[in-house]
């Protein structure tokens, strides 16, 4: 009796597992997740990140002088965009790097710039792709065009709004404004440079992707990413506490090891949203009777302005 007890419940079990493994979000989210190795993608995507970062702020550093800012100022801006103990270990580096001048370091920093920061929108690009499982059809470098056009796009929105969140005290105080609308617009700065991070997340989620899901769902796995972002950046500080202590050996080596993992780790959080916009994607597509459906209003809208034109 026991025995046939036991074995009904083994049935049950193996039931209620394959009814599961049925259940079409079930299904979906396994399907989804499986597609692409995300680890490896991150991976790929953090080690030509680094490879970015550096020149780029060789780059700036000879821009510095140009535009009227210092190294405290820029740094200011560095310190919003990473964890405040992942800042304390590259700061000493940043300071060295944004002292290097002279034409042949900076043509040779552009150069690497470029190239490393295309390889990071392509390695994007394909995690993406392969997460909608869709394959492009062009040619590599026809396909690394692409993602230059896009990353150029990108940067410069990007771009307009930390220019905007730049604007020195000092420039502000020569205004005939009030101090108290300099000190708002001081405290603003953060926000800026947030919401500069989320148009350049959900750029990169609608623009670089062969398949368009629809905008909601853009817009939730946005969402989620600059999400994780920020709890990542709480548990990375206190992971950092911990794991400093065995990267003290050499600083220069401990700040790129620490810098590597949390570019790892915002690149794990951004396939993470994408893969929930495609697990959104999969169980609700969009129909064909669907007017609202992803560009049909732009479309729409060009399509009469067009035809205005012509009468």
């Amino acid at each position: 009796m026991i025995i046939v007890n036991f074995i009904r419940r083994i049935e049950v079990v193996k039931q209620f597992f394959k009814n599961l493994i049925n259940n079409k979000l079930v299904a979906t989210i396994i399907d989804v997740t499986s597609r692409v190795d995300i680890i490896t993608a991150s991976s790929s995507i953090a080690y030509f990140g680094l490879l970015s970062i550096f020149p780029a702020i060789v780059i700036l550093g000879t821009l510095l002088p140009y535009l009227g800012l210092k190294i405290d100022t820029a740094l200011k801006y560095a310190q919003t965009a990473v964890p405040e103990s992942v800042f304390t270990f590259i700061e000493p580096i940043i300071r060295s790097i944004l002292s290097q001048n002279g034409v042949g370091v900076l043509s040779a920093s552009i150069i690497i710039t470029l190239w490393s920061l295309s390889r990071v929108v392509s390695s994007i690009r394909i995690a993406q792709n392969g997460i909608y499982n869709v394959q492009a059809n062009s040619v590599a470098i026809f396909d690394r065009f692409i993602s230059m056009f896009w990353l150029i796009i990108i940067l410069a929105i990007i771009g307009v709004l930390l220019i905007i969140a730049s604007v020195g005290s000092n420039i502000l105080e020569a205004l005939p404004i009030s101090s108290n609308i300099v000190y708002q617009i001081e405290s603003a700065k953060r926000l800026v440079v947030i919401l500069g991070l989320f148009i350049g997340a959900f750029l990169f989620n609608t623009l670089l992707p062969i398949k368009k899901p629809r905008i909601i769902w853009i817009l939730i796995g946005t969402i989620i990413q600059i999400t994780l972002v920020i709890w990542l950046a709480k548990a990375f500080g206190w992971y950092v506490n911990i794991a400093a202590q065995a990267f003290t050996f050499y600083q220069a080596l401990s700040s790129a090891i620490i810098l590597l993992l949390w570019i790892n780790f915002i690149a794990l959080a951004s396939l993470i949203g994408t893969i929930i916009t495609a697990i959104l994607e999969e169980l609700f597509p969009p129909r064909s009777s669907d007017r609202a459906s992803n560009w049909y209003i732009l479309k729409l809208f060009f399509r009469n302005s067009g035809k205005n034109v012509k009468k």
